[in-house]
């Protein structure tokens, strides 16, 4: 983090240096202040910065002209929104900020909280490895992915899927890694993406939905027993025996189909979707559940929902993370939960990454949870150990820290 430079706008030197302090108390070392938009422009275009503090009520130029110009020159990737106003006014100049193409770490009220400061802090460092591992893209052929499978390179990780009320383990989600021998941890965007131009993800899908039948039932021998979530490309609901292909799977391990769960995007549900219904149709038949995964992150309305024989509606992180200082985004996100209830669908909270969050995601009857706040994806037996130790812990955690809010 000390190697990040940031850059705090704010015209009042009590706020500007209570901004620039707390950022230095938590380890960002290049810190510098400007005190107006048009010394901020000065400033960012003599030098570049990873992100940016903007108040919004400025003389000479105000926070929102800034916020534009920012996004209109590429002068910075990251911004902090701050005001005493409205938050919904803060959190619609955010929104603006985000059309404009800038990563929009937080929007808060005036004065910085300091767990404020340090979710922004820990999405940025997040982004920016995230930007570093999506970079190097065309490195992997075709010979390469199917190394990866014939060798085992390519396995799953599980995620933990906790029940809203109680935080009583529902599932795990099976999540695709890939440490390469040379070329080291390869995103699994990265490799996916590669699989469907390859032509490669049929069999990549159905050689790791084989390692995590494996897992299961091993978790089952040792008595543990929840449910399966699996991901499935879109291109793959186009193979016409995919339905047959997975029910045989199932079958040889002697699991229950009602005890997987089976992932889309919301991208596979949006235009024509006639051969998608039809292989999807045909899982819920055979008494497999279905998950919308990634909602709110494509344009898939209430009438493309309804067409879907889904079971389950995952909520996307792009509407829960940060919703507790967002009041738009928690009505989108409220209006999302009701209308999924209205369908009969079951509700999974993505992302989810503070206590704050989880707060408002419990409060709209949100079903099941998942994200790093309760634990990040982790290997099989790390899971098994999770289980044993900390899940206790993080109950009594949150339990205190409830009983806490409640008494304020």
């Amino acid at each position: 983090m000390q190697t990040l430079k940031v850059l705090v706008v704010d015209d009042s030197d009590v706020q500007r240096n209570h901004v620039m302090n707390m950022c230095i108390e938590h380890g960002l070392s290049q810190v510098i202040g400007a005190t107006d938009g048009a010394h901020a422009v000065e400033k960012l275009k003599e030098e570049c910065f990873d992100l940016v503090f903007i108040d919004l009520e400025m003389p000479v130029m105000d926070g929102v002209t800034l916020v534009r110009k920012i996004a209109k020159e590429k002068l910075a990737q990251a911004v902090i929104i701050l005001s005493s106003k409205d938050p919904s006014l803060i959190s619609s100049i955010g929104t603006m900020a985000e059309s404009d193409g800038l990563n929009v770490l937080g929007t808060f009220q005036k004065p910085m909280q300091g767990n404020d400061l340090l979710s922004s802090i820990k999405r940025l460092s997040q982004n920016i490895k995230k930007e570093e591992q999506h970079k190097i893209y065309n490195r992997i052929d075709s010979s390469d992915l199917l190394a990866g499978i014939k060798e085992k390179q390519i396995t799953l990780f599980y995620q933990p899927k906790l029940t809203c009320k109680g935080l009583l383990l529902k599932g795990v989600e099976a999540l695709a890694r890939w440490q390469h021998p040379t070329l080291g941890f390869v995103s699994p965007v990265e490799f996916i993406t590669a699989a469907e131009q390859f032509g490669i993800i049929s069999e990549l899908t159905h050689y790791l939905f084989d390692i995590a039948l494996k897992q299961k039932v091993q978790w089952r021998d040792h008595g543990i027993n929840f449910h399966l979530a699996f991901n499935l490309s879109p291109l793959s609901l186009a193979d016409d025996d995919l339905a047959d292909k997975i029910a045989r799977q199932v079958e040889r391990h002697n699991i229950e189909p009602k005890e997987i769960v089976l992932e889309i995007t919301e991208n596979a549900i949006c235009g024509e979707i006639s051969s998608a219904i039809e292989t999807l149709a045909k899982l819920r038949l055979k008494g497999f559940k279905l998950a919308i995964d990634d909602y709110g992150t494509g344009f898939a309305n209430a009438q493309q929902l309804s067409r879907v024989p889904a079971t389950e509606l995952k909520l996307d992180r792009v509407l829960v993370d940060n919703v507790a200082t967002r009041p738009q985004q928690l009505a989108i996100l409220k209006s999302t939960v009701n209308l999924a209830k209205d369908l009969g669908l079951n509700t999974v909270a993505e992302g989810v990454e503070s206590f704050e969050d989880f707060q408002q995601i419990l409060n709209l009857g949100v079903d099941l949870v998942q994200g790093y706040y309760f634990a990040k994806p982790m290997n099989a037996s790390s899971l098994v150990s999770w289980l044993k130790n900390d899940l206790a812990n993080i109950r009594n955690n949150l339990h205190d820290k409830q009983t806490q809010e409640s008494n304020h």
